[in-house]
C-alpha cells in the first residue's frame, strides 16, 4: 500500500568511480569501495539518516528532518577529507539534496524530490553538496551556509530548479594549508548569494584550470558600489578554502595611502601563520627582502636585516621577487586565492606590483581583484594598469550589473524566508524598478521598509506593504552612498543632476539646458560625466533623452 510522506532526500555519488576501479587491482578496488560505504553509512547513523537503498556508487538516504540531512552531507564530506589525508587512494563524492511529499512504496521513495535530489548530485563537482530552494528555506535557521543560486536545467523535470550550494568546512585537522580564514575577509550576508550564477561559475572553472596546472590567472571583478562584488568574491574564497585552498586577503583603503597596503595585509596574514619549515625554505635573501614589505617577519626571523640598496630600482626588483617567490612557495602545498579588494584606491606601487607577479609568477595562483568601475578617470592609475592587463590571456574580466527583475524576487524571499505571492511580488518588482537591482540597495531600502512599518506581517506571517513604496522615505545609508558618488563628479555636474533631478526620471537634454541656463555643451559634458559613474544614461529610442538609474533613490538625493 503506497503513502505519502514529507522526507528530506539526499543521494551520494563516488565521482570517477569507473576510472578508480580501472585503475586498481581487484582486491585494492573492493577495499576502497568498503572504505567509501563505510564513511557514508558512519555519518548516516550519526544524523538519524536511513538508507533507501545502494545504487552503486552511491546511496539514497531519507531523513524527517532537513536539517539533520545537511548535517550528514557535511559530516560525509569532512569524513571523506579526513581519509584523504591519510590514504594512498583519494576519494570524492558529490551530494544532491531536495525535500517534500513522496510516494513511499515497498520501502522506496518516488516524486519529485526523488528526482531532483538525483539530479542535483549528478550535476555537483566532487566536494560539493547542492540543494534545491525548499531545502534552503526549511533550513534557514540552522547555522549553515549557502551560495552559488543558480538555475539548472535538470532531466525528467519540466521547470528549471533552482539550486544552492551547501558550505563546508574541514574539521580542524583537516585544513590542508594550516592558514585560516584571513580576519577582513568580508562576511557573506546570510541570505548568501542570489543570482551571479554565471560569474560563480567562471570563478570555479578559474580555480579547477589553475589547481589542474594551468598558469595563474588573474580576475577582476568590477561594478559600481554595493553591486555585490564583495559578496561574490568572499562566497567563492570561503567556498575556496573549505576545500583545501589557501586564501590570503588585502583591501586597499581611501584614506591610507600605504605602497603595497593590500600586499603588506595579506602577506602579513600569511607569514603569521605559516610553519617556521615554510619560512625557512624561502631562504635568508627573499626574507631579507620581505622585510621591508613585511616588518613583523623579524618577530618570528629576530636574525634578520632588511636588504638595503642604493639603487632604488635594485631594492624594488629584490621586493618583487621576494614577493613571488612566497606566493609560489604558499601554492605549492595548496592553490592560492589572493583576493586584492577595492583596488579603484590602490596606488601605483600596488598596481605594478600586481603586474610584475600576474607577469612572473609561477603555481596555482588565482588573484581575485575588485573595483568601482564607476570611479575610474582616464587619469587614474587603475586604468593604466587594467589597459595593460587586458591584453594578457590570463587575465579574466567579471563585470556585475544589479540583480533582474527574477533576482530581486529571488532576493526579497531569502531575506523574508518565504515565497511572495500577491502585493508581496509587486512589492518586489517595486524594488527593482527604483533601485535597478543594486543589492546593497535592495536590502537597505527594503530593512527601512520594515522599520518604518511601511511593509507588515499579517496573520499567516507574510509581508504586506502598508502604504505606497514612494511615502516611504530613503534610508541615510542609501543617501550617504549616492550622496558621496554624486559629489566626487565635481560642482558643476552636480548642479546639472539636482536640476535634472527637478523632471523627474526621464529629460530631455534641451528643457534640463533651459532650467540649468547653461548652452548644451556643458550639460552634455556633465551627462558624460554621471553617465561614466553610471548615475545617468541615454535613452538609445529617444534622440537628446537621458534617464536617471536607480530613480528613486538618486531624485530623492537629489532633489
Amino acid at each position: 500500500m503506497a503513502a505519502t510522506e514529507n522526507v528530506t532526500v539526499l543521494f551520494t555519488d563516488l565521482v570517477g568511480s569507473t576510472e578508480l576501479s580501472s585503475s586498481l587491482s581487484p582486491r585494492a578496488a573492493d577495499e576502497v569501495r568498503r572504505t567509501h560505504f563505510a564513511t557514508l553509512r558512519e555519518a548516516i547513523e550519526a544524523t538519524g539518516g536511513t538508507e533507501v537503498k545502494n545504487l552503486g556508487d552511491g546511496l539514497m538516504v531519507g531523513f524527517d528532518a532537513t536539517i539533520s540531512a545537511l548535517s550528514c552531507a557535511v559530516t560525509m564530506h569532512q569524513a571523506v577529507d579526513r581519509h584523504n589525508r591519510k590514504a594512498a587512494v583519494p576519494l570524492a563524492i558529490r551530494i544532491g539534496i531536495s525535500a517534500g511529499d513522496v510516494t513511499v512504496e515497498d520501502s522506496d521513495y518516488f516524486g519529485d524530490p526523488v528526482v531532483e535530489a538525483a539530479r542535483l548530485c549528478a550535476v555537483a563537482q566532487g566536494g560539493q553538496i547542492l540543494a534545491t530552494d525548499v531545502v534552503k528555506l526549511l533550513a534557514r535557521r540552522s547555522g549553515h551556509s549557502f551560495a552559488t543560486e543558480r538555475e539548472l536545467e535538470l532531466k525528467g523535470l519540466p521547470e528549471p530548479v533552482v539550486a544552492w550550494e551547501v558550505l563546508w568546512e574541514s574539521t580542524e585537522d583537516g585544513q590542508s594549508s594550516g592558514i585560516p580564514v584571513p580576519p577582513r575577509l568580508p562576511q557573506v550576508p546570510p541570505i548568501g548569494v542570489v543570482g551571479r550564477g554565471r560569474e560563480q561559475e567562471r570563478l570555479e572553472e578559474t580555480l579547477k584550470a589553475v589547481t589542474s596546472g594551468e598558469p595563474p590567472t588573474v580576475v577582476l571583478v568590477s561594478g559600481e558600489a554595493g553591486v555585490g562584488k564583495s559578496t561574490l568574491t568572499s562566497s567563492f574564497a570561503r567556498h575556496a578554502h573549505a576545500r583545501g585552498a589557501v586564501v590570503l586577503y588585502g583591501r586597499c583603503d581611501e584614506d591610507l595611502a600605504v605602497p603595497y597596503r593590500p600586499f603588506v595585509e595579506a602577506l602579513t596574514h600569511y607569514l603569521a601563520q605559516a610553519e617556521d619549515a615554510v619560512i625557512s625554505e624561502l631562504g635568508d635573501d627573499h626574507l631579507s627582502a620581505l622585510v621591508h614589505l613585511v616588518p613583523a617577519l623579524q618577530k618570528r626571523r629576530p636574525d634578520l636585516e632588511a636588504t638595503r640598496s642604493s639603487d632604488p630600482d635594485a631594492q624594488r626588483w629584490m621586493l618583487y621577487g621576494a614577493v613571488v617567490a612566497l606566493i609560489e612557495r604558499a601554492s605549492a602545498d595548496a592553490p592560492v586565492v589572493l583576493v586584492l579588494d577595492d583596488l579603484h584606491w590602490a596606488d601605483r606601487p600596488t598596481l605594478q606590483l600586481l603586474r610584475h607577479c600576474s607577469n612572473t609568477l609561477e603555481g596555482r595562483v588565482v588573484f581575485l581583484g575588485t573595483y568601482r568601475d564607476t570611479q575610474l578617470s582616464s587619469s587614474h592609475p587603475l586604468t593604466e594598469t587594467l589597459a595593460a592587463l587586458t591584453r594578457e590571456p590570463s587575465v579574466t574580466r567579471v563585470p556585475l550589473s544589479g540583480l533582474d527583475d527574477d533576482e530581486v524576487v529571488s532576493f526579497v524571499e531569502a531575506a523574508a524566508g518565504q515565497t511572495l505571492d500577491g502585493a508581496a511580488v509587486e512589492l518586489a518588482h517595486a524594488l527593482y524598478r527604483e533601485t535597478d537591482g543594486n543589492p546593497f540597495f535592495v536590502g537597505e531600502v527594503l530593512r527601512h521598509l520594515v522599520e518604518t512599518r511601511s511593509i507588515v506581517q499579517d496573520d499567516s506571517g507574510r509581508w504586506i506593504p502598508a502604504q505606497e513604496l514612494s511615502q516611504a522615505g530613503l534610508p541615510e545609508s542609501v543617501r550617504q552612498v549616492i550622496g558621496s558618488r554624486v559629489a566626487r563628479l565635481g560642482d558643476e555636474a552636480t548642479r546639472v543632476l539636482s536640476a535634472a533631478s527637478v523632471l523627474g526620471q526621464e529629460f530631455d537634454v534641451a528643457l534640463l539646458c533651459a532650467v540649468v541656463g547653461s548652452g548644451e555643451d556643458p550639460v552634455l559634458d556633465a551627462l558624460e560625466v554621471a553617465g561614466s559613474a553610471a548615475l545617468t544614461a541615454e535613452v538609445r529610442a529617444v534622440p537628446g533623452r537621458f534617464r536617471f538609474t536607480q530613480a528613486k533613490i538618486l531624485i530623492g538625493t537629489l532633489a
